[in-house]
């Protein structure tokens, strides 16, 4: 079960990332190498059930000889002894129990192993148990202000984080200062710690050492609700959910609709959504696209639209 685990995460893993990159792999014509890949692991995930097939066969062999050799040789004790003259009905007795005694025999076998690999779930369920919890979500004593954080002024003070208790450090002794309102980039090559940085920030990993003190006030000694709710993080791949616009931009329903025009106008969407005859409540159909010229070529496009309202901008900066 454990091998099966291992392996099957490895087939489920490489699937979903050939997915995701099928534009990139068709680009660089290299669907032959990740397809031999993912034959490859499928082999690696199914040589486990190959390999406890052919012990679980040549058990149960080897148990059925035993089981013969008893039989054979109690039936030939019983013959050959004097038992007075109800011999014959003891013998073909035992016989017929004999004949029984191998499956039963082998039946029960073939269980206690089938036990012993499920038990692996409850050993992971009782691990699962012992996970210790996050922090709470509310500290009452401890909450801060609605308006925090008002400036936005971020100190990191020798911050050290690692992800498990006896792994090496990521963040060796991270020391900066952040004034508010500044724009940053964070650079480094793959694993240097970028993620684990702001993972810190959001308290997704807790720091093993040092303090984030964002606007004068630790954010280790606040709930992590009250954190997280007033930090807010646009990811790399863009993500619309199925249900209005006003639904996309706030989930929540935490937002006026003053306050979603207002954003939508910062972002150069505000014409395009008004010309919806629901404006935001208009819903739209979610609709996968592998080249995006068909998607702009649709009539009706959304998408369409978005490209030539950039492009006509666009131009009428640079005249």
């Amino acid at each position: 079960m454990r091998i099966n685990g291992t392996t099957q995460s490895s087939v489920a893993s490489h699937l979903a990332e050939s997915i995701a990159g099928a534009m990139t792999i068709r680009a660089f014509g290299l669907e032959d190498r990740f397809f031999l890949k993912n034959l490859d692991l499928i082999d690696r995930n199914a040589s486990p059930y190959f390999h406890n097939f052919s012990a679980s066969e040549w058990f149960i062999l080897r148990l059925e000889i035993l089981c013969a050799i008893v039989l054979s040789s109690t039936t030939l004790a019983m013959a050959l002894l004097q038992v007075g003259s109800s011999s014959s009905g003891i013998i073909g007795m035992e016989m017929s129990y004999g004949l029984s005694l191998n499956i039963f025999l082998v039946v029960s076998l073939q269980l206690q192993c089938l036990l012993a690999n499920l038990i692996v779930s409850v050993e992971r369920l009782e691990q699962y148990m012992h996970i210790p919890s996050e922090a709470p979500e509310i500290i009452e004593s401890n909450r801060p202000e609605p308006n925090w954080p008002a400036v936005g002024k971020v100190e990191i003070h020798n911050v050290k984080v690692r992800y498990r208790p006896n792994a090496p450090l990521v963040l060796h002794g991270i020391c900066c200062t952040i004034e508010g309102g500044y724009k940053i980039g964070i650079v480094g090559r793959t694993g240097s710690g970028k993620t684990t940085l702001i993972s810190a920030l959001f308290r997704l990993v807790e720091a093993t050492e040092g303090e984030i003190l964002v606007d004068g006030l630790n954010i280790s000694t606040i709930g992590l609700h009250d954190l997280r709710s007033h930090f807010a993080i646009i990811p790399q791949d863009p993500t619309l959910f199925v249900g209005s616009v006003r639904y996309n931009l706030d989930p929540l329903l935490e937002h006026t609709d003053q306050e979603i025009w207002e954003v939508l106008e910062k972002c150069q969407l505000r014409a395009v959504i008004q010309e919806k005859e629901d404006g935001l409540n208009s819903v739209g159909k979610l609709i996968e696209y592998d080249e995006p010229l068909k998607l702009m070529s649709r009539e009706g496009s959304l998408f369409g639209q978005l490209v030539r309202e950039y492009w006509s901008r666009t131009s009428n900066s640079s005249n």
